[in-house]
Parts: C-alpha cells; sequence; structure tokens
C-alpha cells in the first residue's frame, strides 16, 4: 500500500493540492476494478510542518496532520505556491529549513519526492537537486538558475525523473506528474486508464511550444533598448546586423558584445527569436498561410522558416496551429 504525503503551505494552489490526491483515488477506483479489494491502493494524507489548518491561496481552508520524525512515506508531493514577487518568495524559501530536512530525511528513507511548479525551488532548497536535472515553471526559469546554480535545470521537458526525485513545470502539469506516479506504482496499465478516464494527454512531454523566445529581460543598457527597438520595427524587412550596427553608429563587435552581456543572446539570435515569437501569434489568431505568414515576419523562404520555427518550437507551424489556434480563429 503506497503511503503518500501532500506536504501543504499557507499559499499553495488548491487545484495542486487536492488535484493530485483526486488523481490516486482515480487509480484506487482502477485498482479495485482491476484487482479487486486486495489490491495495493494509495493512502494519502495531507501534512504540514505544523499540523495547523492551512490556507490555500484561494482562501480554502485545509485541515493537515503534522509531520513526525518517525513517520514514513513512499511518496511526498510537494504542490505549487502562490507567487507574490520576488522578494517575498525568497523569504519563504529562507524561512523552510525544517520542511526541507524532513525531505531529506524522507527521501533518504527511499521516498520519492515530487514537486510541481514552484514546489521545485522548495525541493531545490533541498540540496538535493545539485548535479541532477530539474525543471521548473518557464516564467520563473532566471530566477530558478541563479538561486541554484548547481541544479542541472532543463526546460524543454514538462517532466524529469532522476533518483526518485520528479519535478514538473508550470502548475497544471501535477496532472501529467500525478500520471506518472500512477505508473511508477501501480505500472503503465492503470496509469493509462487514469489518463483516459480524467482526458489527460499524455503526449505533451515538452514545454517548449508554451515557452515564450523573448525573455522579458529588465535592463537599463541604452544601446541595447534602441537596438531591440529597431529590430522590433524593422523586423519584416531584409534586416542585416551591419544595417543595424550602422544605424546605432558602433560596430558589430560592440553591439554583439552588448547584446550578449545584457541578454544573453546574439543580436542575429534576438531577432530570429522575435520572428518566430511573431509567427506563433499569427498561427495562433489569424487563418493566413505559412507562406504568407513567413513573408510577414521576414522569411521569404517558406521552407527555411518552417525549418528554422520546427528547431526552435519543437513543432512544424501545421502542427502548432492545429494544436494552440484559438477557436474564434478557426471560423
Amino acid at each position: 500500500m503506497p503511503r503518500a504525503a501532500i506536504l501543504a503551505f499557507d499559499g499553495c494552489y488548491a487545484s495542486s493540492l487536492g488535484g493530485f490526491a483526486d488523481i490516486l483515488q482515480v487509480a484506487n477506483s482502477h485498482l479495485r476494478r482491476q484487482q479487486g479489494a486486495s489490491a495495493a491502493f494509495f493512502e494519502w494524507r495531507f501534512v504540514s510542518l505544523s499540523g495547523d489548518e492551512v490556507a490555500a491561496s484561494n482562501g480554502l481552508q485545509l485541515q493537515t496532520l503534522k509531520v513526525g520524525a518517525r513517520d514514513h512515506y513512499d511518496l511526498v508531493f510537494i504542490p505549487s505556491l502562490h507567487y507574490a514577487g520576488h522578494r517575498k518568495f525568497d523569504q519563504f524559501l529562507e524561512g523552510q529549513s525544517a520542511a526541507c530536512a524532513w525531505l531529506v530525511s524522507q527521501w533518504r528513507r527511499g521516498a520519492w519526492l515530487a514537486a510541481n511548479c514552484t514546489g521545485t525551488f522548495i525541493l531545490a532548497q533541498t540540496g538535493l537537486l545539485n548535479d541532477r536535472i530539474a525543471t521548473t515553471t518557464w516564467w520563473l526559469e532566471r530566477q530558478f538558475r541563479l538561486r541554484f546554480p548547481r541544479v542541472d535545470l532543463q526546460m524543454r521537458p514538462v517532466l524529469t525523473e532522476v533518483e526518485r526525485l520528479l519535478c514538473a513545470g508550470a502548475s497544471a502539469s501535477y496532472l501529467l506528474q500525478a500520471i506518472r506516479v500512477v505508473e511508477r506504482f501501480c505500472g503503465p496499465a492503470i496509469a493509462s486508464q487514469c489518463a483516459k478516464s480524467m482526458l489527460i494527454d499524455v503526449s505533451q512531454t515538452s514545454q517548449t511550444p508554451y515557452l515564450p523566445l523573448l525573455a522579458d529581460v529588465a535592463h537599463t543598457d541604452a544601446l541595447v533598448h534602441r537596438a531591440q527597438h529597431w529590430l522590433q520595427k524593422n523586423m519584416s524587412g531584409p534586416t542585416r546586423i551591419s544595417d543595424l550596427a550602422a544605424e546605432l553608429a558602433v560596430s558589430e563587435r560592440t553591439l554583439i558584445r552588448r547584446f550578449n552581456a545584457v541578454l544573453d543572446q546574439s543580436p542575429l539570435t534576438y531577432l530570429q527569436n522575435l520572428r518566430i515569437d511573431s509567427a506563433r501569434a499569427l498561427l495562433e489568431a489569424s487563418d493566413l498561410g505559412v507562406d504568407q505568414i513567413a513573408m510577414q515576419v521576414g522569411y521569404t523562404d517558406a521552407s527555411s522558416f518552417s525549418r528554422l520555427f520546427r528547431e526552435r518550437i519543437g513543432l512544424s507551424p501545421g502542427a502548432y496551429r492545429s494544436r494552440y489556434q484559438s477557436v474564434e480563429a478557426g471560423m
């Protein structure tokens, strides 16, 4: 009988907290039908460090049990938490030394640790992810890398799994994460039945189609700001980096050096990402053909555009449109 602890914190998302348990409950239903009353059913508890009532980010109150030093679980789930800003989140993490110590003790006794979205920061705070692969929510990638430089952060996969440490991306990925847990404890047949009965698309294994290629990086470099604005304005034309350097009255070498220092990418990469992100928006919101979209974002050769799109996004333009085009655009 796999014993699971769902570790609750004030400010956690109720959907992540309760939804994970819901999938375990569905797994139990399939186990009962397939294997009868003697099956190894999941058993779970909502726990916290204090054992007090926990308030989810939406105001829902949840009764919890206090974790004990002698407790042993087969699985501990760390849900996603509401992000109230860089400073407040860092302060929250600094206050989790007791939770981290308990998580480490559970892992050393053989438990799986599964963390979702912002909950991956708590798992990383334990030090267990050092020199191991992990993933996190895409919009906090930069903060994660700065805080945990020893973690081998991979942003393409929705899930990462290494040595009983299971990380998932943005909040709703707990659905895929829970199905993976069911598979590890109950086998692929029960996991597949759970996914089908709950309409969970387990084929979505990559975060890449959701990731913006242009990170919103705040900086004070006036030259780079001017370069960004010029590239945005001239994106659809036959843009050359030499033209941009001439417009700004600097050498290409200086321009490239300043771009790399501020945005961690070259002006050419920035331009390509700008064009691909613009193409994504057109694929989602219009019925323009791929050739037309390629022209609008600055590519005269549609095949070259399609090849670059697939390299950056992981899908062809047509496949991307089929998956993400809005209903209104398709009407």
